[in-house]
């Protein structure tokens, strides 16, 4: 019988990173509490050819946070949610302390020659060197209070910082000449900029969002001069949906790649750093992008790798494409492969790869072909060597083949993945009657796959749905309006009308469930963040169509939302927000109908709710805006609301999510079964 600390069981690593010569990978392995840092020697004899000799590195049991390699030797700096920034030598396993402080440092780069590491403490970007630790400060901006993002920090051949800061309620750049601590250049805080990246030239080359999130650019500075070039701009002033992922730099720095929507889905294009021009690779009705935030990565100076749905919608395969515009499939393992990371000699590829009988494990792929200017590199391998290995293998039962379930929601086909329980041995094969599980996506950027997603908070939710089968619960993980995987005319049908339509599709979800032969019409829902804000609204605005909803850090009220989030997550100036929905203060019916806060007076089944104390992505106050309004009008029907001391967005301690999931499972019990 599968149990809730089988699903919770499972690891979920993060994005490889190779060491300067690719002997080693590392990746960040999220294990109950925390990340460990593990490290893999892949060219260790130890336990014969196919093996990987790990070496899982967790000090004093503190999480770690984030760590990069030096680009000359092989160690690395990690840091750790108790304060500390390590050295960690993978050479001979072995770690020195560098620097403790109750601010934790973060954001860590390494200057070029692999003397000095450079990061943000107490806000401020600092520079420290490796061997002696003498520190260097900076009388610039502090780094603020807005989430991070790509590249907050970025060091030059020439010695020169770019770093983010906050001014205004926007995020800015600016660039140190690290020998005089001289603030060189900024940006102008009427725009929202981030993500530097030096280009080979000299210049800097930045991402540029303004005008209320209807304006994204890649802009080429030179610093010295001030003199700016637009690279490439985008524009959406209807719906904002622009799209995300910052740009790569060629291993010879003439070329950067990215996945831009030009013709209406997210292709692989190249941009020429000499003349400006931007070519397409790619192009079809499918998408080629892993992720919402995915770029293609250089396997050479004129090969890229990406991920891409062309096979199948709800599946990641990888290619390669060269700058002439060749195509050619990489990686064709069923399920979902995403963040190609290719060896510094570009011989081996790692990835991450999740599947339908398998969690999200980390695999290297041996290349062949690379340096031949006539031929795309090519697998080599029959199999990947498994770098991390999903404990889904040591489940008691194999996980059930999810259904692809398709129905129309208004003009658009909606698409989910349908769990049959009576796949299980738990359940009759004949068995009928049996109740129902929607599980929403947050984002609503993201998109549920042909199998575990690959990562954490929605390969763990499938996991759960895999569990709750076990039950006897029908589930169904819906991918509606908003989410990635489609093309930009579904990623912005929202637009200005946010909490509508895309409910809609969540209730024809519903209505397919109950037209299953073998369901009940008993029918709950659950979701977290976007999913969250699904089991409030839904109540209120289509009464009767979940028997209980379930919210995990779900948004109450936008507009409370909206005027937290661009003080503490990102600026107003980069948000579509009043782009799509009007100036709360102009529009106040559009902004209050899309506040589930205003609808819970149509309450009439059981709602729970769930929320970390600590969240950074919805403020906690959206709970306390759900049980106030809850206690004054005093619903005729069962409620429940439990704050997570110091818990994160996504629940970050094993115990939570056990509470989690036991009480969710009991809601459903108690209002679908009995």
């Amino acid at each position: 019988m599968l149990t809730i600390d089988d699903t919770l069981d499972l690891e979920w690593p993060g994005p490889p990173a190779w060491s300067h010569s690719g002997r080693y990978l590392a990746t960040l392995v999220y294990e109950d509490d925390g990340n460990a840092l593990c490290i893999a020697d892949l060219e260790s004899a130890a336990g014969g050819e196919n093996a990987v000799d790990i070496w899982r590195f967790r000090p004093d049991d503190a999480a770690v946070t984030e760590f990069a390699w030096s680009p000359t030797a092989p160690h690395l700096v990690c840091t750790t949610d108790d304060g500390e920034t390590i050295l960690v030598t993978a050479r001979d396993r072995t770690s020195r302390v560098l620097a403790s402080s109750p601010d934790d440092d973060s954001d860590v780069v390494w200057a070029p020659d692999g003397t000095r590491i450079a990061l943000y403490r107490d806000g401020q970007p600092r520079v420290r060197h490796i061997k002696d630790g003498t520190t260097a400060t900076f009388d610039v901006p502090e780094r603020g209070e807005f989430l991070g993002g790509d590249r907050l920090l970025a060091w030059s051949e020439d010695d020169r910082l770019a770093f983010r800061f906050v001014e205004h309620g926007t995020t800015c750049l600016g660039v140190i000449d690290l020998e005089s601590g001289e603030l060189l250049w900024r940006t102008r805080s009427d725009v929202a900029s981030s993500a530097p990246l030096w280009l080979d030239d000299g210049r800097l080359c930045y991402e540029r969002r303004e005008d209320a999130g209807a304006i994204r650019a890649f802009v080429a500075v030179d610093v010295p001069a001030g003199e700016e070039t637009v690279l490439f701009r985008e524009e959406d002033r209807e719906t904002g949906a622009l799209s995300r992922g910052s740009p790569e730099l060629s291993p010879d720095g003439r070329h950067l790649a990215a996945c831009l929507p030009i013709d209406g889905y997210e292709h692989v294009h190249v941009i020429d750093l000499e003349t400006g021009e931007r070519t397409q690779l790619t192009d079809g009705a499918f998408e080629d992008k892993g992720l919402a935030d995915s770029s293609p990565r250089w396997l050479d100076s004129r090969t890229v790798v990406f991920a891409s749905n062309r096979q199948d919608r709800g599946q990641r395969h990888l290619y390669a494409a060269t700058i002439d515009g060749e195509v050619t499939p990489l990686v064709e393992t069923r399920g979902t492969t995403v963040r190609p990371r290719p060896a510094p000699d570009g011989t081996r590829l790692a990835v991450l790869h999740a599947s339908r009988d398998r969690s999200t494990e980390t695999h290297v792929w041996s290349l062949e072909g690379q340096g031949n200017s006539s031929q795309v590199p090519s697998v080599s391998d029959r199999e990947p060597r498994r770098v991390t290995r999903s404990a889904v293998e040591e489940w008691p039962v194999s996980p059930i083949e999810p259904e692809r379930l398709t129905f129309a929601s208004d003009e658009f086909e909606i698409d989910g993945y349908l769990l049959d329980p009576r796949r299980f041995d738990t359940v009759p094969d004949d068995a009928t009657d049996l109740p129902s599980v929607v599980y929403v996506h947050g984002g609503p950027m993201r998109q549920m796959r042909d199998g575990f997603h690959p990562g954490r908070a929605y390969g763990l939710a499938y996991a759960i749905q895999q569990y709750l089968a076990t039950k006897g619960y029908v589930g169904l993980l819906i991918n509606y309006r908003g989410g990635i995987g489609h093309g930009r005319e579904f990623r912005s049908a929202i637009g200005g009308q946010r909490g509508r339509v895309e409910m809609a599709d969540i209730v024809r979800g519903a209505d397919a469930l109950r037209d299953l032969e073998y369901t009940s019409d008993r029918v709950g829902l659950w979701g977290l963040s976007y999913g969250g804000y699904a089991a409030l609204q839904l109540p209120g605005t289509h009464p009767g169509t979940f028997d209980v909803t379930v919210n995990l850090a779900g948004v109450a009220d936008l507009e409370n939302y909206r005027e937290w989030a661009t003080e503490t997550k990102f600026p107003a100036v980069a948000s579509a927000a009043t782009l799509v929905m009007g100036n709360p203060h102009e529009a106040r019916d559009r902004w209050a109908d899309a506040s589930p806060v205003n609808h819970l007076e149509a309450l009439e089944t059981p709602l729970y709710s769930f929320h970390g104390t600590a969240d950074r992505s919805v403020n906690v106050e959206q709970l306390d805006l759900v049980v106030d309004r809850l206690l004054d009008i005093e619903p005729a029907v069962r409620w429940e609301a439990e704050y997570y001391p110091d818990e994160a967005h996504v629940f970050a301690r094993r115990a939570t999510w056990k509470r989690t999931v036991e009480k969710l499972e009991a809601a459903f019990d108690r209002h679908l079964t009995e």
